[in-house]
């Protein structure tokens, strides 16, 4: 992983080298030096790369480890030197003095240190690269003259996300039936178990296709079958009530707080009598599958609890219906047939013999995972000469099948993209990922530069795209109905995905993984994950100078907080002090990580509980660039997050948190905040680099919205509340300043309608409003919104004429209105308007009838709700035609 240890550091070297130019002047030669040496050993580094997964070869191994350790000394010493001259640590007013004082020690004394650091580390690489040359490591890799480089470009930088995603390819045809009978219709045996949901398990080894085949089912299902339908992926070996807790959650909106007590009591109150279908996706324990069966026995007959698994499930406990669906290999047929499907990008299957259709479905074991990486690997190269060096390496291999799939996949990834790609295995297996929130993660951890005129967050996108294309990371479906998620991008990897990168990462010392019941030694440790939620605070307690990274990932504990399972015998007084010294050793473990560990640039804890307030001591860690303090009960940060100076992300969701020190809104590097509707400040320094505010509350529309708001001119991202009925014409110009918006979302008593005849919109793709729009009496001209994509609709009263303007909307894809959103009692879509709409939602009340008229020629998908009576109808041969479409909801009454 020479990118991985060596490439940030290059590029920080050469940051030093400019930015203190003059007060290194004798140190520059070195540094220099040492930035030509690290390129050097990048490049042989890369070839070693190529080379390790074909032999294993003892003397290479330690002239890896001898770099990793040269390497990290640089990186330590490097960030030493800027710890001891960071004036953000001082106040503003002592800075002038601090300055000169710093400037004249650095000269003397920091000057000195770092020379002689510089000096060593490179003395140390000179005798790496001879002994490189002395044991003639070159030779000893000539074993096997058949290796892999990695791809010089990236294959799909312009193209969009869209175009990089397969359309849906059915498979496992048998037992996609099998799964639908088991779903919906009732069955004989079904009377004698009335009072039990039918407890259908997917079974089958990771990569077969179990979520993808249940999704499909699930997607396609009537939902109005079911009153209460949900499907979640979880995390590996999760409590039955984080379970329940991410089921109701998903049901309804909020429960970020929930005690035990809670989640149980909402959890009872969706489901008790009525009909459900819950899809629950990832490995349970026993004793808690055993619990969550008992807490799903309240609902009517005809429920369906469907659980995704690779192990041979148990049986249920007796009462249970219980059907079985085992997902077996594909055929060579199938394969190949999935095979040629997958390949979006490129036509080769008259040019494909069939002696390839026998090795791609050898070198797949005829599973869909590895159809997907082996199609994702070719369409980057050649048909047919590239092909068939990638068919004879792949047969030349004596490992796994699948692994030796995935080995070739990752030696191919262009350098720069190995570090985003192994970044996964700090994350634990069978989540979804926010988008934006990795590319923050890589951009902190410095695998990001701008580069083409592209900022750090564009190259971000353009490198998850490529992965997404080579089908190593995959985009996850979210509910359209979620207004958090719109305008943003969730991924996942497959299981057996997440496994391949643990191995690499362990291998190249990128990240230290807590996951078992054993504390590993940390004190080397660059980057570590907490995954052991029955242990988590105990790492914390380890000293970690050299920790740069730390990530935690666990649901919120849903502790009652009248009950402490740990002390049920203690007297209720003895319970109260452990409690209160359970949570001080919490905070002092904290502030000792944040004292001891200097170093850290990416803090990214979830489920992880601090107290009410974020220690004073977060101001001492001056490198953070990214900071994450999520589902937790946190209600305040501390005014000394001002010091962060370099800060860029912070991420304060599901938490209490509602409002930020001024001292924050001062740091000039903030490109991203995430928030829980923060109080929006009166006040703020200048944030030209901003460009996600998710989310803001605005309490008066009085203050001057166009000297803060206004003045954040990257904004792309803007999710805005305001609680105030006043004036919207603050808003209204703040708004037509931020012509970089791509997202909007407002939810308060007045919307400003300007937006939709505003020239300055005219990047915006996602609009979602919910209120009401303080709409003119007469609507003069048209709509100037020539790329929106997404429009969603609440409580804005809007009218026929209304609608009349949207008509024209170019890109229009996915219209939704909700309740409250529309006036009038029918709703027309007149002739040769919404050209491009795809999908359309009426959730309205008292709406009675629905027409278009030789309209909505690229509609797939009408679903009408009112008080009436429900309508949904797919539109399958029609589709690319313009459609009349008359419902009337009070006939079919």
């Amino acid at each position: 992983m020479a990118d991985a240890l060596i490439g940030p550091l290059v590029g920080r070297l050469q940051e030093l080298a400019l930015s203190q130019a003059r007060a290194l002047v004798a140190v520059n030669k070195d540094i220099r030096r040492l930035r030509d040496k690290l390129m050097f050993l990048q490049a042989f580094l890369r070839e070693a790369d190529a080379k390790r997964h074909l032999f294993s070869d003892e003397i290479t191994r330690v002239w890896l480890q001898q770099t990793r350790d040269a390497v990290f000394d640089a990186e330590d010493a490097v960030d030493h030197y800027y710890l001891q001259v960071d004036m953000s640590r001082y106040p503003w007013w002592a800075r002038p003095s601090m300055r000169y004082v710093a400037t004249f020690t650095t000269q003397v004394s920091m000057r000195h240190k770092l020379s002689a650091k510089v000096k060593d580390i490179n003395s140390r690489l000179e005798d790496i690269i001879e002994n490189k040359d002395k044991y003639r490591m070159e030779d000893t890799n000539k074993k096997s003259e058949l290796t892999w480089k990695a791809s010089t470009s990236i294959s799909y930088a312009h193209r969009k996300l869209d175009d990089l995603v397969p359309p849906h390819i059915p498979i496992h045809d048998d037992n996609r039936k099998k799964l639908e009978n088991a779903i919906l219709p009732p069955t004989e045996e079904e009377d004698e178990y009335h009072h039990h949901p039918v407890l259908i398990s997917v079974v089958g080894k990771s990569g077969v296709g179990k979520t993808t085949l249940v999704r499909d089912v699930y997607d396609k299902i009537d939902k109005k079958i079911f009153i209460v339908h949900a499907m979640e992926s979880f995390a590996p070996y999760l409590t039955a009530t984080n379970i329940q807790r991410q089921i109701v959650q998903k049901l309804r909106e909020g429960g970020n707080n929930f005690t035990r007590s809670d989640v149980n009591k909402a959890f009872d109150e969706k489901i008790r009598g009525q009909k459900y279908l819950l899809v629950i996706d990832g490995e349970v324990s026993s004793t808690d599958w055993k619990d969550i069966l008992l807490s799903l026995k309240v609902g009517a007959k005809g429920s369906r609890i469907v659980h995704i698994t690779p192990h041979k499930p148990e049986e249920p406990p007796i009462g249970y219906l219980h059907v079985i669906i085992n997902l077996e290999s594909l055929g060579q047929e199938t394969a190949v047939q999935l095979f040629h499907k997958r390949l979006i990008h490129i036509e080769v299957q008259d040019g494909i013999s069939h002696d390839r259709h026998q090795d791609i479905h050898n070198i797949t074991e005829g599973l869909p995972l590895g159809i997907a990486l082996l199609s994702g690997l070719l369409q980057t190269k050649e048909f047919p000469c590239e092909w068939t060096n990638v068919f004879d390496y792949l047969k030349s291999k004596q490992s796994k099948r699948i692994h030796r799939i995935l080995s070739v996949c990752f030696d191919d990834l262009p350098h720069e993209l190995k570090c985003c790609f192994l970044y996964f295995a700090a994350l634990p297996a069978n989540i979804k990922i926010e988008a934006r929130i990795l590319v923050c993660l890589w951009m902190a951890e410095g695998f990001l530069r701008p580069r083409g005129g592209k900022t750090m967050e564009k190259v971000g996108y353009i490198y998850l795209n490529e992965l997404i294309a080579r089908n190593l990371v995959k985009p996850v479906h979210m509910d359209e109905e979620d207004k958090s998620s719109v305008g943003s991008i969730f991924v996942t990897i497959q299981n057996k995905v997440h496994e391949f990168l643990q191995f690499e990462a362990q291998e190249a010392s990128f990240v230290e993984v807590h996951s078992g019941d054993d504390i590993p030694t940390l004190t080397s440790a660059r980057r570590l994950s907490l995954q052991n939620s029955t242990d988590k605070y105990a790492v914390l307690a380890s000293s970690l100078p050299k920790l740069r990274s730390i990530f935690s990932h666990f649901e919120q504990d849903p502790k009652d907080p009248r009950e402490d399972q740990t002390y049920l015998c203690c007297s209720p007084q003895l319970r109260k002090i452990s409690k209160w010294k359970r949570n001080k050793d919490i905070k002092s473990h904290i502030q000792g990580l944040l004292h001891r560990s200097e170093f850290l640039r990416v803090i990214n804890l979830q489920g992880i509980e601090i107290g009410k307030r974020l220690p004073d001591e977060i101001g001492n860690v001056v490198h953070v660039q990214y900071l994450g303090i999520t589902s937790c009960s946190l209600e305040e940060i501390p005014g000394s997050i001002g010091s962060l100076t370099s800060l860029q992300t912070l991420d304060v969701r599901e938490t209490s948190v509602r409002e930020l020190p001024l001292s924050f809104w001062t740091i000039k590097t903030l490109r991203h905040v995430f928030g829980g509707f923060l109080k929006f400040p009166k006040r703020i320094g200048r944030l030209k680099h901003l460009q996600t505010l998710d989310s803001v509350q605005l309490d008066t529309l009085d203050q001057d919205l166009v000297g803060t708001l206004g003045e954040m001119i990257h904004l792309e991202y803007l999710r805005v509340g305001n609680s105030s009925g006043g004036n919207v014409v603050a808003l209204s110009k703040a708004l037509d300043k931020l012509e970089n918006l791509r997202t909007l979302i407002i939810k308060g008593e007045n919307i400003p309608s300007s937006l939709f005849t505003s020239y300055t919109h005219r990047r915006l793709k996602f609009i979602v409003l919910d209120g009401k729009l303080d709409l003119p009496s007469n609507l003069n001209g048209g709509f100037f919104l020539p790329n929106l994509i997404t429009l969603s609709l609440a409580s804005t009263s809007i009218s026929q004429e209304f609608i009349d303007r949207l008509a024209q909307l170019p890109f229009l894809a996915t219209f939704s209105l909700y309740s409250n959103s529309y006036k009038d009692d029918n709703i027309a879509f007149s002739p040769d308007g919404f050209r491009c709409l795809k999908k359309l939602m009426i959730d309205v009340e008292k709406i009675k009838r629905f027409e278009a008229n030789n309209a909505l020629p690229k509609l797939e998908e009408l679903d009408i709700h009112s008080q009436y009576i429900e309508y949904y109808h797919v539109f399958k041969e029609n589709v690319d035609h313009k459609k009349t479409i008359v419902v009337d909801l009070m006939k079919i009454l």
